[in-house]
């Protein structure tokens, strides 16, 4: 899909009251202005989740969660951003353009209507055909233990032999040529005359993650080629953004925190009908890092089962495309725990769960080892651990595997792991691992340390919370934005990101509410879920000025404090006597910014007094 523009995302966030959208699914008390309910995201007796009605904003004093309209439908309901935006589209009736497609919102729904006329077609023709490819399908799907109501449950159906039956209904329908084609359902034949892309199949409607069919899978009946026919790219499917069975599947990996990954349609309907419904599969692709990061927006823990054939484990092997820093401890809240589990035999897991049960295929899922030990066991097979010759073979291909992860404590572990297999030492395995990262850098023109940088979640400090109430003021008042300008002149504001944030909200000139979450938003995206953590005795148009005054009077103080223990430091790393000139000069620079702090202090005292 396209890219939404920032107009149109503005659009929708200010036709959406965030109060509105939240009632929807929690009860909300009003306190004041403010609305107070209980956290939807996590477990609470006592509400700790509120709305701000002015900024538009939510924030859970529990679980530190915040940010705007969007944010919370993407928190809501699992969605990335832009879905998060379509889907409040939908729901205020605001049409859409989205960049790269050529098509507005009414038109992709005309498309998914076409999609779901084809599936109803299908289906019938399945159930209640009487011609011998629709008996074929039928018994075709018994074979594989799928009976009518399991035809039913996945809305299965049954592309007839004609070539233009499923356009002849659909264009009585009033489904338009050009529809069919952008869908995908049909192709133009050489004379301009409409042909049915799917005929003589069993067909697999593909929804997406709100449940709308998009696309379609069809195996053939009896011989034919290709065995198995996807639909193309369209302006409503891709293949790397869905995979099949994941709108039934999203509340159990949500539940259970694991997805299986399969690699087939008849695969996918097998385990749900045994209760093992956290199954997915690919949609004729191998398993991309797209579709891992779709994935872990519901579980943190990927199992990939494979068919027991070295067609499997050849495709087990092209996992090692996974194997990134995302893998390792470091990665913390986007750590995805990446398993492998292999089907005993040449069975698939269609065939496996039917014969030896869901118990025995949650034995094996739940035994399945990380992606790093599978491949690294794969690799250490490659030689004879007991010639000098074998483990320099599979000390070289072990290496390759560890390479991507130097310097990682998963990489650390495992070093170990590979010196005891192949009775070698540690520092053996590290030089087997910086050449092989050599080599690469020579082949490749890659840095040595290709680790993203990443920030730690840190605990909110005094300073920090007194910048967000800044922040919060700023974003809700504009005639504080003057002297918000003066704090950054003087460096006061030393956290980078809520820095240039502010920045950002003083050149939004008056702007207040949805209209300056959307001007700052398409600047620094995640603004809004950083306004959202400001504190909630937010004061009176009023009180604004003196609150801020104050918030100012703060952050110098604490400037101040930062400055005389930065000297202090120095003090204590110099001798009196040997470094006296230095010395006296730090002691002489403390004396004189501990007056200014008392100054403030007794500055800020008077304003009190004053004020009361």
């Amino acid at each position: 899909m396209g890219r939404i523009p920032d107009e149109d995302i503005a659009k929708v966030r200010e036709a959406s009251d965030l109060a509105a959208v939240v009632q929807e699914t929690v009860s909300l008390r009003q306190r004041g202005r403010l609305w107070w309910g209980l956290c939807p995201f996590h477990a609470e007796k006592t509400p700790s989740f509120k709305i701000d009605p002015a900024t538009q904003l939510w924030y859970c004093f529990g679980c530190s969660e915040g940010g705007d309209v969007i944010r919370y439908v993407m928190r809501r309901d699992n969605l990335e951003f832009a879905d998060s935006v379509r889907l409040l589209a939908e729901r205020a009736r605001i049409e859409i353009r989205e960049e790269g497609t050529g098509l507005a919102r009414g038109e992709k729904e005309r498309l998914q209507d076409a999609c779901a006329a084809a599936a109803d077609f299908y289906h019938k023709r399945l159930v209640s055909g009487r011609d011998p490819g629709a008996t074929a399908a039928r018994e075709y799907l018994a074979g594989r233990g799928f009976g009518s109501e399991t035809a039913k449950r996945f809305h299965l159906g049954y592309a007839p032999s004609g070539r233009d039956e499923l356009a002849r209904s659909l264009t009585a329908q009033g489904v338009t040529a050009d529809e069919l084609v952008a869908a995908n359902l049909a192709v133009r034949a050489d004379d301009g005359r409409l042909k049915d892309r799917f005929f003589n199949r069993v067909m697999f409607p593909i929804e997406d993650l709100a449940g709308k069919t998009i696309a379609f899978g069809g195996r053939v009946i009896g011989e034919g080629h290709p065995k198995y026919l996807n639909s193309q790219e369209t302006p409503v499917f891709h293949k790397s953004d869905n995979l099949y069975g994941l709108s039934w599947a999203r509340n159990p990996l949500a539940m259970s925190g694991t997805a299986i990954v399969v690699e087939g349609y008849t695969d996918v309907i097998a385990l749900h009908e045994a209760g093992i419904t956290n199954a997915v599969a690919t949609l004729g692709t191998a398993l991309s890092a797209r579709h891992v990061r779709i994935l872990a927006r519901f579980a943190k823990r990927v199992v990939y089962l494979f068919d027991g054939d070295e067609a499997g484990q050849r495709a087990a092997d092209r996992a090692a495309g996974f194997l990134d820093l995302q893998a390792t401890p470091e990665a913390s809240e986007g750590k995805v725990d990446f398993r492998v589990a292999v089907i005993p035999g040449s069975a698939d897991p269609a065939d496996f769960v039917t014969e030896a049960g869901a118990e025995a295929l949650r034995g094996l899922v739940d035994d399945s080892p990380p992606l790093l030990r599978f491949l690294l066991d794969r690799r250490l097979a490659d030689g004879d651990p007991a010639t000098p010759e074998g483990r320099s073979v599979a000390l070289r291909s072990a290496a390759g595997v560890l390479a991507g992860l130097r310097g990682s404590i998963l990489a650390h572990d495992y070093i170990e792991y590979v010196a005891g297999r192949l009775l070698v030492d540690h520092d053996t395995v590290e030089a087997a691992i910086r050449e092989t990262t050599a080599r690469v850098q020579v082949g490749t023109g890659r840095a040595d340390d290709t680790r993203p940088e990443g920030k730690p979640r840190t605990r909110l400090d005094m300073e920090a919370l007194v910048e967000l109430e800044v922040l919060a003021l700023a974003a809700r008042y504009p005639m504080v934005r003057p002297e918000a300008r003066e704090l950054l002149a003087e460096d006061l504001v030393t956290d980078p990101d809520r820095a240039a944030l502010l920045s950002s909200i003083i050149e939004a000139g008056d702007a207040t509410g949805a209209g300056l979450l959307s001007m700052i938003e398409q600047r620094r995206p995640g603004s809004a879920e950083v306004l959202s953590a400001a504190s909630v005795d937010e004061p009176t148009r009023e009180q604004a000025e003196p609150v801020f005054t104050d918030l100012a009077g703060r952050l110098r103080e604490i400037g101040l404090r930062r400055r005389i223990s930065a000297l202090q430091a120095r003090m204590r790393a110099l001798d009196p006597r040997q470094d006296r000139q230095e010395y006296d000069q730090a002691f002489a620079e403390a004396a004189e910014l501990r007056k200014r702090l008392e100054r403030e202090r007794s500055e800020s005292a008077s304003s009190d007094i004053t004020e009361a």
